[in-house]
């Protein structure tokens, strides 16, 4: 029996079909053990994630991997944050942006287009993994 050689068309939609877009996350706060723990969580929910303690560190990371952001997560505390914010709201067209805030009486600033403001959780826990995982899914499913 021969075998058919596919188009290039057929393969594109084979390769398209087999393989899906991959949603980005830049975590960037300077507890690593919260950058790390919902890294590990959004990697086991399907997301690429890539954390960074600090702003600098960040954008150093952005310019070494060119990664094209989905999802912002910041820490809101953190210097230059809303710049950050800013520019990838500049480069990225519908970058989602997440701040995360200490305390609930923080007031955190407001940053472009800002998606959401959570607060860190208390304890690492199944709860909590699920209420931020939760909350990336709904904020990358808005238009």
């Amino acid at each position: 029996m021969a075998r058919r050689l596919l188009t290039p068309g057929q393969l594109l939609c084979k390769f398209k079909c087999k393989f899906k877009y991959v949603k980005t996350v830049l975590i960037v706060d300077d507890d690593l053990g919260f950058a790390f723990w919902l890294g590990h969580a959004l990697d086991r929910a399907g997301y690429e994630t890539w954390p960074a303690k600090s702003v600098v560190a960040a954008e150093s990371l952005l310019a070494q991997v060119k990664l094209a952001v989905d999802l912002l997560v910041i820490r809101a505390s953190l210097p230059w944050a809303p710049v950050l914010a800013a520019h990838l709201h500049h480069t990225r067209a519908g970058l989602k942006v997440i701040a995360v805030c200490d305390e609930p009486g923080d007031i955190v600033e407001r940053f472009p287009s800002v998606s959401a403001i959570h607060q860190k959780p208390q304890t690492i826990d199944t709860a909590a993994t699920l209420e931020w995982v939760r909350l990336v899914k709904s904020v990358l499913a808005d238009p």
